[in-house]
Parts: structure tokens; sequence; C-alpha cells
């Protein structure tokens, strides 16, 4: 049984029902992927459930880590391992045997995010014209997106798969089937001149509040040309990025970022989202050990010892 047949057939109704559609699409491009891999391995033209063999999966997340990143490795095995178990539990026909595929371990990369110049540097670059989505210029389109990311923290995804009856000015509700986890709606209150700009894209009659006519990952390649435009291109600087930004600009200013990225886990938002630069609070390290370098000025060392009493006299 081909594992697309099998996710549409069995594991996205038993699994996904209410999920939002984003959680299918992931798992679409992981299965997308290890096909892919299969053809190139001339191991057969469509992965199957006979294919998830322990040492075909640890060869092939071996390749994805190292032609894209562990993280992405790692949320492709999730996914494939969850077809397995339901394809086990259910004694589907071609899975002989449960497939030993445990987690990798990850490293902790440091979250990052732009400045409020270098957001300002993406927000011109966006404004400028190019091209259309729809009957919509691009720079009208791509600065309320921008914009709409940043003072709201929402993920992309949600935010285009928001209809326009769900903003009324100045309020906009994300539903909880277009947000992570299809569990929990959002409602945001959105600036003046955020509100001017959606009026706007409202005003040219589509169904959706950001609509996107082409491939949905098409939206990626254009705000890759902006990004270059404003001198900001990188490997993991996207959409998602804004977010990030949002959310540890809302640290820096002394609010709560867990509450604004919408977590349930402050580990989360601390791990993924807070760039150490900008939310870190208190005292600084080297401003709470004692100095170690000779005072040119004075001749010596402080005069303290490590508890900060004076330093005993020497010999006479």
């Amino acid at each position: 049984m081909r594992l697309s047949d099998f996710f549409d057939t069995v594991y996205r109704p038993l699994r996904l029902r209410g999920r939002s559609q984003n959680t299918s699409r992931l798992h679409h491009a992981a299965i997308t992927q290890f096909s892919r891999w299969l053809r190139e391995q001339g191991i057969a033209d469509d992965a199957r459930l006979e294919h998830l063999d322990e040492l075909v999966l640890a060869r092939y997340l071996e390749h994805r880590a190292a032609t894209r990143s562990p993280y992405t490795a790692e949320r492709e095995r999730s996914s494939l391992m969850a077809l397995a178990r339901l394809a086990w539990e259910r004694r589907v026909p071609g899975l002989e045997q449960m497939p030993t595929c445990p987690p990798s371990v990850l490293p902790d990369r440091v979250p990052t995010a732009w400045s409020t110049e270098e957001m300002r540097r993406l927000f011109v670059a966006a404004s400028r014209p190019r091209r259309s989505v729809g009957r919509i210029p691009e720079a009208e389109w791509f600065p309320a997106v921008i914009l709409l990311g940043y003072e709201t923290g929402e993920r992309i995804g949600a935010l285009m798969a928001t209809p326009a009856s769900d903003y009324r000015r100045p309020s906009l509700m994300v539903q909880p089937q277009a947000r992570k986890g299809g569990r929990r709606g959002r409602v945001y209150s959105l600036s003046p001149e955020l509100c001017d700009r959606l009026d706007l894209i409202v005003g040219y009659g589509y169904e959706m509040l950001l609509p996107w006519p082409g491939a949905p990952t098409h939206v990626y390649h254009r705000l890759r040309v902006i990004l270059r435009d404003a001198g900001l291109a990188g490997k993991r600087l996207a959409f998602h990025q804004v977010r990030r930004t949002a959310i540890s600009h809302i640290a820096a200013a002394g609010g709560d970022p867990v509450a604004f990225a919408g977590h349930a886990s402050p580990g989360m938002t601390k791990r993924w989202y807070l760039d150490p630069r900008m939310a870190e609070r208190g005292p600084k390290p080297h401003e709470l050990l004692p100095k170690i370098e000779p005072d040119t000025a004075g001749g010596g060392t402080s005069g303290k010892d490590d508890r900060g009493a004076p330093s005993p006299a020497g010999p006479a």
C-alpha cells in the first residue's frame, strides 16, 4: 500500500480529525520527500508501507540531516513513525515489523530576532513596486502581511487561512482550525495603520483576508526576493523570523512573551523564540564577577579579595 494512500484513507481521518490543514501538509511533505529519495536511490518510485524499514529510514534521515537540517530530519522522522505506528497497530499488510527509529539529539539553537532598524529595512523593501498577488500589488500585500505578523505574532499559515469576514476593524479573529494544534482561537486588536492597509486589501473582494492565488510555497520565494533587497537574506529567515522578532521585542519591553506567543510552556518560548540579546534582564555575568585585570590607573588590583573585603597586607 502506498504511504500517501494510507495517509489519505486511514491516518488522516483517524488521527488528524479537527486538526489544522498545515498539519496534513507537513505529513504530505514528509511522504513526498521520502518518495523522492527512494526514487533517487533506485529503490522504488513511490514510498510504500514496506519501505518503513528501520535501516531504510536511518539512511534517509541521515541524508536529510546532511542536506537540509537535523530539525527537518526529526520532523519527518516523527511523521513517518506516526504512520508506521498506526499501520502496525491495525496490522495493515505490508509492514512486517514495527521499525525502531529513536529521536535524534538536536542541538539547541540560539533564537535570533531582527532589530527595529532591520524590521524597518524589511518593511521598506516590501513596499517597493514589483509584481502582483492576483489583483493586489505586492507593494500593498507584503507590507500588510509583515505588519500583521509583527503586531499579532501569529504564524503565517494561520493568517493566510483566515477569511476576510473574521476581520472587523480594529479586531481580527483567528479561528482554532487555522492555528497550530487546531484547538484555540485568538482575537487580536490591531493598530489604525495596519487596519488601513487591511481595509485596502479587503476592498479587492477576495474571500480570504490575505489571498494567495498561486501555490502556497511560492509566497516564500517571493519573500526571499524582498529579504535580499533588504540585506536580510539567510537560511532561517522567513515569516517565522517576524514572529520570533515580535515575541523578543515584547519581552524586551517588559511584556509577557509567553501569553503573546500563545504557548502553554514558558520553556518553549525561551528555547525557540526569545533572542537573549533582547530578552535577558538583570546584571550581566561580567558585572557580577570580581575584576582580575590589574588596575593600571591605580597601580594594582582593586584592593579587595574575592569576598569584597580589603586584601590583607603583605609582610612588612
